[in-house]
């Protein structure tokens, strides 16, 4: 299964059918598909639920449905980053000095939140591996009406998500990097404080929330690759 690059949609195809049967996968994907239609007699707390689609070649797609997306971000208080030891740290990187400045703006627009009574931290020294937010929580839901910005740093959070928990192989830095631009585009759009805050606190503290997830992921990226932490002020 691999994720499609979309920032519309949070989509994967699937290729069991192809594994399952090479000679006739659309109709293996076909009895896979119709089971999956079926109702689930119980249905568990908290599940993400996805629509699947039967593709003619005999792919199966499955697309996450916003409000599980939203139930999904609302649940990362409870997120247990993937710690991995790495025997060998590295002391440099290229742009290195991206991933640093993007850490310290979190932050800094962390305790500006803060100071703005739209939050409120844990610890401001943002201890590694840890939710920082201690209120609100869960982070308001942004009501599905997500702008393309918004969409496009979450579809790489989700990004990173995957290849951290899923890929023996994944190199942190250039996930960070990654992660690095696709949050100072969404900086730059998308405004938190000022008219916003007044108007619509909610928006602004979902977008605090996502620059909480994203403080998270480069604390964990960066120390799984260097030794010393990174600073969370400029």
């Amino acid at each position: 299964m691999f994720r499609l690059p979309r920032i519309e949609s949070i989509t994967y195809r699937c290729a069991i059918a192809f594994q399952l049967s090479p000679d006739s996968p659309f109709t293996v994907a076909e009895r896979i598909f119709n089971t999956l239609k079926q109702p689930l007699t119980t249905q568990p707390y908290l599940c993400l639920n996805f629509t699947v689609k039967l593709l003619d070649q005999g792919w199966l797609d499955f697309t996450l449905c916003d409000r599980s997306l939203s139930l999904w971000l609302q649940c990362w208080p409870t997120f247990s980053y993937p710690q991995k030891n790495s025997p060998l740290k590295s002391t440099n990187h290229d742009n290195s000095w991206i991933i640093q400045y993007t850490y310290a703006r979190c932050c800094a627009l962390l305790r500006l939140g803060e100071q703005e009574g739209l939050i409120k931290l844990k610890n401001k020294q943002f201890q590694p591996y840890t939710w920082s937010l201690l209120t609100p929580s869960p982070i308001p839901s942004f009501n599905l009406e997500l702008n393309e910005i918004e969409r496009s740093l979450i579809s790489q959070i989700i990004t990173t998500v995957d290849r951290l928990v899923n890929d023996s192989k994944v190199k942190e830095i250039k996930l960070a990097l990654r992660l690095s631009d696709s949050f100072l585009n969404f900086e730059r759009y998308c405004l938190i404080f000022g008219e916003i805050s007044r108007n619509k606190p909610q928006i602004s503290q979902a977008r605090l929330g996502l620059v909480a997830i994203t403080q998270m992921l480069l604390q964990g990226l960066w120390l799984s690759q260097r030794e010393q932490p990174l600073r969370n002020r400029l």
